[in-house]
C-alpha cells in the first residue's frame, strides 16, 4: 500500500542495571512507552527473577519473581508476564542476545515500565493476584547475573567451599550498586553446577578461596527466602571471555538474518510516490553490526510490528540507496544513536513515520524466514 502524504542514546547500558517490595512505593517512575519516542535516562523500574516461560517469537514471556520471604506470595503468587518493548534489548553472557538463547530457570535482572496505551499483548492478572504483581509489564532490558554484575563492574570473591555440605560463600566486590544482590552470600552448589575454566568444564574441586568469579543464579527449594542455586560459575577471565565470544556470536548470525530494527524519524515526500525515508536503528547490538551498516552504499527496509516480526520479506519492504548517515552522541536509552537516510522508489504503509522497519544492508543474507517469524496476514497482529 502507499504511503499518502502527511506532516510528522548506546545508553541502554546506563539501564541495564534485590529488593522486590519496594518498587511499588509511590515514586515509582510510571512512563509510559509511545511509538517515535525512547524513554528518558534511568525510566522504569527494577525486578529480579527466573525465567519460566518464553514466547520468543513475540519477544514475550514470564519471570518468577524472586522470593521476599512472603509464605501467600510462595503458594499463590503467579508469575509476571512481560513483553519486551521494540527497543528493548536482552544480554546473556556479556553479550546481546534474544529470548531464545536464555535457558528456563536463569535468574534475570530488568527495568520495567507500564504498557503503552492500548497495549494489550500482556494480559492483566486475576483479582486476586494483583496483590503479588507489579503493573509493570514491559521491558526495557533483560540481564543474566553474568552480564548485570559484570558491566558494573563487580564481581564474587570466593569466602569459602563445601562441596559435601554443599554451600558456596562468596562476597561481593566492585562498586555500589543499588539494585541486585550485594554483600556476603550463601549459594547453593552440587554437581549439576558447571565450573568453567579456560576453555574446559572443572569440578568443585576447582573452587578455592579468594578466588574472583562471576556466577549465573537459578532455583534452589528455598526460594521463597532468597536463596539460590548456581548454574555456572567461571573461574577466570579467559572463561568469561569464551562465553562472551559465543553469545556475541549466537547474536551477530541471528541479526544478520533477522536484519536490525529501527522506527521511522521522518518521511520526505517526492513525486510519483517516491521518497526518503530517515530510520534511526534501536541500541543494544553488537557494535560490528553497526559498523556494517555505516560501510553500506545501499540497503533494504521491511515493514515490521511491535514484535519486530516483518511481513514476509519479499512483499512489503523495499530497495534502495542509502544516502547518508547522522550519528548522535550520548543517543537516549533505547536508541543506537545512528539514523540512515534511505532514497526509495515507492512509499509503503508500513513506512510512515512512528512505525518499526527492519534494515539489511547490502551483503548481508537475503532468506526467507521461517512462516512462525513472520507477519503472513493482520489475523497474526
Amino acid at each position: 500500500m502507499r504511503l499518502n502524504a502527511m506532516p510528522f542514546r548506546s545508553a541502554l547500558t546506563a539501564l541495564f542495571g534485590l529488593v522486590v517490595v519496594t518498587v511499588f512505593a509511590d515514586d515509582a517512575k510510571d512512563y509510559v512507552p509511545k511509538l517515535g519516542e525512547f524513554p528518558p535516562p534511568n525510566s522504569g523500574q527494577y525486578f529480579a527473577g527466573e525465567l519460566v516461560a518464553v514466547d520468543h517469537v513475540n519477544r514475550r514471556g514470564a519471570l518468577r519473581l524472586i522470593g521476599d520471604g512472603d509464605d501467600g506470595r510462595y503458594h499463590a503468587a503467579p508469575s509476571l508476564r512481560f513483553a519486551l518493548l521494540p527497543y528493548g534489548a536482552l544480554r546473556y553472557h556479556g553479550a546481546p542476545a534474544e529470548l531464545r538463547d536464555i535457558p528456563i530457570g536463569t535468574l534475570l535482572h530488568g527495568y520495567f515500565v507500564v504498557a503503552p496505551a492500548g497495549d494489550k499483548s500482556v494480559p492483566p492478572p486475576d483479582k486476586e493476584a494483583l496483590k503479588y504483581l507489579p503493573k509493570y509489564t514491559h521491558a526495557l532490558t533483560l540481564e543474566d547475573d553474568f552480564s548485570f554484575y559484570q558491566r558494573q563492574g563487580k564481581s564474587w570473591r570466593v569466602v569459602s567451599v563445601d562441596a559435601a555440605l554443599g554451600k558456596f560463600k562468596v562476597s561481593s566486590t566492585g562498586p555500589a550498586a543499588t539494585d541486585g544482590l550485594k554483600g556476603e552470600k550463601t549459594f547453593e552448589i552440587d554437581a549439576s553446577t558447571r565450573v568453567w575454566t579456560g576453555r574446559q568444564i572443572a569440578n568443585l574441586q576447582a573452587l578455592a578461596p579468594e578466588q574472583i568469579v562471576q556466577l549465573n543464579l537459578t532455583w534452589a527449594p528455598d526460594w521463597k527466602n532468597g536463596q539460590f542455586h548456581c548454574a555456572d560459575i567461571w573461574l577466570d577471565q579467559e572463561s568469561r571471555d569464551l562465553a562472551t565470544e559465543v553469545q556475541r556470536q549466537i547474536h551477530i548470525h541471528h541479526e544478520r538474518s533477522r536484519w536490525l530494527a529501527g522506527w521511522v524519524d521522518d518521511v520526505e515526500h517526492q513525486e510519483g510516490g517516491k521518497g526518503i525515508v530517515s530510520v534511526t536503528l534501536f541500541g543494544g547490538m553488537d557494535p560490528m553490526l553497526y559498523d556494517q551498516v555505516k560501510s553500506a552504499k545501499a540497503g533494504v527496509i521491511a515493514a515490521s510490528d511491535k514484535t519486530l516480526r516483518t511481513w514476509w520479506q519479499d512483499h512489503d519492504c523495499k530497495h534502495g540507496p542509502v544516502l547518508d548517515y547522522k550519528e548522535t552522541p550520548n543517543p537516549p536509552p533505547g536508541s543506537s544513536g545512528l539514523q540512515l537516510r534511505l532514497q526509495i522508489n515507492e512509499l509503503l504503509e508500513g513506512f510512515r513515520p512512528g512505525r518499526i522497519v527492519r534494515f539489511r544492508p547490502n551483503g548481508w543474507p537475503n532468506v526467507k524466514l521461517p512462516p512462525e517469524e513472520r507477519i503472513n496476514s493482520l489475523s497474526d497482529l
